[in-house]
């Protein structure tokens, strides 16, 4: 039996601490070992994290690629984790997304084209629609644990789903409304400066179960990656 591996490209560290503490788990009790690294931004500085063009993240992919293709009792999977959120405007795909106002459409165009640009069978693309702390807003209350002076102001912030017919994944991309940007508002109200990276852990009290029943997209992604452990060559 060949080890099989998942390796993760993280956008940043938020990313990072969710494919360790949430991802990694979950994905262990079906026998598959989760790996992650992130995007370096610089090599001289040996610098981590944030995403400053797509060649970049297409260099680290395709590197790892070539370290571990001579890996013989492994069969390694890739995917990343990115925002569609301030994505480099240089990515497969982008320009034509722009065309269609439907947000699965637009990310779908731009992970058909970036499979199409990487051309490994054993990629698997994801961009979080439209930012990593859509998550967060399947079960807001989880963050009042690290924030309970928020509370208040937390519960007006359940007032944007409605507005997005209760779907995470449709609140946009606007640099004053994206996800996060809504999260860092109301913890400055309460007096707090918010984590990004210590807010992913909210997500594994959320629960992959309770992600991916509120999030189309993202329940595509993890269906993925749970299927891998399926395919016939890992035998």
């Amino acid at each position: 039996m060949k080890t099989l591996i998942l390796n993760v490209l993280c956008e940043g560290q938020t990313e990072e601490v969710f494919v360790k503490e949430v991802l990694r788990p979950y994905l262990m009790d079906r026998e598959i070992v989760v790996k992650h690294r992130l995007l370096l931004t610089s090599r001289k500085q040996n610098a981590q994290g944030g995403m400053l063009s797509y060649q970049q993240a297409k260099r680290d992919l395709t590197l790892w690629m070539k370290e571990v293709s001579r890996k013989r009792n492994e069969v390694h999977y890739f995917t990343t984790m990115f925002d569609l959120y301030a994505l480099p405007d240089d990515f497969p795909g982008y320009a034509e997304s722009l065309n269609t106002s439907d947000a699965y459409k637009k990310v779908e165009k731009i992970e058909d084209a970036l499979y199409g640009d990487i051309r490994q069978p054993r990629f698997i693309p994801y961009i979080q629609l439209h930012e990593f702390e859509a998550l967060l807003f399947c079960d807001l209350d989880k963050l009042k644990k690290d924030y309970p002076k928020s509370a208040g102001n937390i519960d007006k912030l359940k007032s944007v789903l409605p507005s997005h017919h209760d779907n995470p994944e449709l609140i946009n991309s606007n640099p004053n409304t994206a996800p996060s940007k809504r999260i860092i508002k109301v913890m400055e109200d309460s007096g707090y400066n918010y984590n990004k990276p210590r807010g992913a852990s909210v997500t594994k009290w959320i629960g992959i179960d309770n992600l991916t029943a509120k999030c189309q997209h993202f329940k595509e992604w993890i269906d993925k990656l749970k299927n891998i452990a399926m395919e016939g060559d890992v035998k």
